[in-house]
């Protein structure tokens, strides 16, 4: 009976027609997932924001792409006027890098594909790619996606077509993003702008107390000093002393706030950042001790000298110190540390004069606003908001940077950075207070 029902099986062609069913079912069925695939991973840009720099735009793209497609390497390219920004991503173990090559073009006309890829062969050689252009509503084409594979790599009708519908979504998020960095770049420029007219109004006004004070000052001074050569009595030459040095600080500072605000320049020589320290904690070191604030210094002694005003460095030390001072006055047991340390900032050697308190710290949302002019969270009798200001002002004129760390309640730590010049710098030491 089964050899009968078999015979039927094969005169009627049922059994195949059934295998037939079941290739047709299953490749729907794949055909199916893979399109469901498609549509989750364009509808996953959404995820992105515009806030995002372009390479975590070129990482993100490139690791939703792979789920669908094969490729060895990821590009999006942008084009700025004649300038080319090619940010390439890569995947090491199970995440994407990107990393940017910008290069110069020099045309009229709009670039083709062709004439794209000849371009990008000259910075990837031995590659075969597939390119789907970026378009603006007016037919401007302002950048291109690009898979990059290693040994040649022949796509599908039906993945070429989903990589060009993906190429027309991406194009709506980047022109937005696009959009948003020019706008954020117009009110950086406006804010620039605003506090500008700020500091002119500033250097007026500090041009005119500069001008009034000085005199008096003048006088203070030098009648201390003539005093102080006259009188033997200890306790009364103390008091002159103290006028003399009194009288001396202001003057620096209405200096400093003129070098502020008229950007004044002072003469650079080598300045040694360890005595500098001294010198700062021989300015305000009585302040400090009166207080009864403890000071521990970590000073290296093998760090390199740097280039610089001394004058200015020491500034910015006083003004770090005077900071901590008021941020630890309501601690039991107060601590301010200030030391010197040898630091590498992207494969470049800088002398680290870091303060660092165990005072109230810094909220986190303020941390990007505190080297703002006249911003400060001191009270209104005790800070004018533009130390921190000054300071980075004389960081950033050394071409040198400001850093700040701190966590609310526990500690912060202000690091003052001074590049090393020709290359003095050896092997970095571990930096900060809490080392």
């Amino acid at each position: 009976m089964d050899r009968k029902q078999e015979l039927i099986d094969k005169l009627t062609g049922i059994r195949s027609s059934r295998k037939s069913y079941y290739r047709k079912l299953n490749s729907t069925i794949e055909e199916l997932k893979n399109k469901n695939k498609q549509l989750e991973v364009i509808n996953q840009l959404t995820q992105l924001h515009v806030n995002n720099s372009w390479e975590e735009v070129s990482s993100y793209i490139a690791s939703r792409v792979s789920r669908v497609l094969d490729f060895d390497r990821f590009v999006l390219t942008l084009i700025d006027r004649s300038e080319f920004c090619f940010y390439i991503s890569e995947q090491t173990d199970a995440n994407w890098h990107c990393h940017l090559i910008k290069r110069q073009y020099q045309t009229d006309a709009a670039l083709s594909i062709t004439e794209f890829k000849k371009l990008l062969q000259k910075d990837i050689s031995s590659h075969y790619g597939e390119t789907v252009c970026l378009e603006n509503q007016t037919g401007k084409i302002y950048g291109f996606l690009t898979l990059l594979n290693d040994k040649k790599t022949e796509y599908s009708a039906e993945n070429l077509e989903f990589f060009k519908r993906f190429g027309e979504h991406t194009r709506v998020f980047i022109e937005n993003n696009i959009l948003f960095k020019d706008v954020s770049e117009k009110v950086n420029i406006e804010a620039q702008l605003i506090q500008s007219a700020k500091l002119a109004s500033l250097g007026e006004m500090a041009a005119g107390i500069a001008h009034e004070l000085n005199s008096p000052l003048t006088a203070i001074l030098g009648n201390s000093q003539l005093l102080m050569r006259r009188i033997t009595d200890e306790q009364s030459n103390k008091m002159l002393t103290d006028i003399y040095q009194c009288g001396f600080r202001s003057k620096k500072i209405i200096q400093n706030l003129l070098v502020f605000s008229r950007q004044e320049e002072y003469q650079f020589a080598d300045v040694n950042p360890n005595d500098a320290v001294e010198d700062a904690l021989g300015l305000i070191g009585y302040q400090l001790s009166v207080s009864e604030i403890s000071i521990k210094k970590k000073l290296d002694r093998t760090v390199p000298h740097v280039r610089g005003s001394r004058q200015q460095i020491e500034q910015v030390i006083i003004n770090l110190l005077l900071n901590a001072k008021d941020a630890v006055q309501e601690r039991k047991e107060p601590l301010i540390i200030i030391g010197t340390t040898l630091k590498h900032i992207e494969k470049r050697p800088y002398v680290s004069i870091y303060v660092w308190d165990n005072g109230i710290g810094i909220e986190q949302e303020n941390i990007s606003k505190i080297f703002n002019p006249f911003f400060t969270t001191k009270a209104k009798k005790k800070g004018t908001g533009l130390g921190l200001s000054i300071s980075l002002g004389i960081a950033e004129s050394h071409g040198g940077k400001l850093m700040a760390d701190s966590k609310v309640n526990e500690y912060c730590q202000f690091s003052l950075l001074l590049p090393v010049q020709n290359g003095e710098g050896g092997e970095e030491n571990e930096e900060g207070a809490r080392s």
